[in-house]
């Protein structure tokens, strides 16, 4: 029987042998096929195991259906990490608990979780089910939709694309968007970024607008590609970020759609299963969810 891989190999030329046979078409696979065949389930499993070639260095992975890229800098006296990603099917962005489902409540390191699902790149998620209010979409599955019109909400569809619905209240959010089905929603906010512009009046509950605080946000650049980004926090030299800086930095990075997560301790950027952010600080926080990256390519 022919392996996962072979099959796809073979599906692949088979496909390129048609196309090619059609009048005007150009070189080059189209996107929406090569997302076909490398979708992973829509469910809570995990991806496929790294290859131990594909990290190019400390900071860099990747193999035919991922490419993840650790940057580092400096922005008004506070240091930031950031994670570029290009995926070849939207299925590679996903969700996870450390609890079996999104129904119950359980605490794990974040790189233990990571390691359990074969993330490639994974980031702090949203807390969920801790305010008892919220719209808990995961992997395709509705688990609690309750708005009261406090929080922005992110919605990732089928196609891997960002939309935000600010001030979210009841019945604002669906389970389809623009017809195309939710894969995943984030609770949390606020939005940073919209349509490429700063969402200057960007607010929510608890977010210590106006104090330096350690911050995570998920963004869209493009189609299948994005950003992770996390600050440090008012420690060793830093001086952490207000919410109007943050808005202002990420604005600075050329993205789409931009999205607030979990942040302070909480805070994780975890690569090749180990946190790469923040190092001098010391916790050791479990989270309870997180977003990550995984590989399709099965060798």
């Amino acid at each position: 029987m022919l392996s996962l891989r072979m099959r796809r190999f073979v599906a692949l030329c088979l496909a390129l042998c048609l196309l090619a046979a059609l009048p005007g078409y150009a070189s080059g696979m189209p996107v929406d096929y090569m997302a076909d065949i490398y979708a992973l389930p829509i469910d809570l499993t995990g991806g496929y195991d790294p290859l131990p070639s594909g990290f190019i260095s400390r900071t860099e992975y990747q193999d035919p259906t991922i490419h993840v890229r650790i940057e580092s800098g400096r922005y008004k006296e506070c240091d930031y990490w950031l994670a570029r990603v290009k995926i070849a099917s939207p299925t590679q962005l996903r969700t996870v608990s450390a609890a079996p489902d999104f129904h119950t409540v359980l605490d794990m390191k974040p790189e233990q979780l990571a390691k359990r699902v074969k993330a490639v790149l994974a980031i702090n998620g949203d807390f969920y089910s801790f305010t008892g209010l919220g719209y808990i979409l995961r992997q395709g599955v509705l688990y609690q939709n309750i708005l009261d019109g406090s929080t922005d909400v992110l919605l990732i569809d089928e196609d891997g694309d960002f939309h935000v619905v600010r001030y979210a209240v009841q019945g604002s959010v669906t389970p389809e968007i623009n017809g195309k089905k939710v894969i995943n929603a984030m609770y949390f906010g606020p939005a940073l970024v919209i349509d490429g512009k700063p969402v200057i009046e960007a607010t929510g509950k608890n977010m210590a607008q106006d104090m330096g605080r350690q911050r995570m946000c998920i963004a869209q650049v493009g189609p299948l590609e994005y950003m992770c980004v996390c600050c440090a926090g008012p420690a060793s030299g830093n001086v952490g970020m207000t919410l109007p800086t943050w808005v202002e930095f990420i604005s600075t990075l050329g993205v789409q759609t931009a999205y607030n997560l979990d942040g302070g301790d909480s805070t994780y950027l975890i690569f090749n299963y180990e946190k790469v952010n923040s190092l001098y600080n010391s916790s050791a926080r479990k989270i309870r969810d997180i977003v990550y990256f995984a590989s399709a390519w099965d060798e």
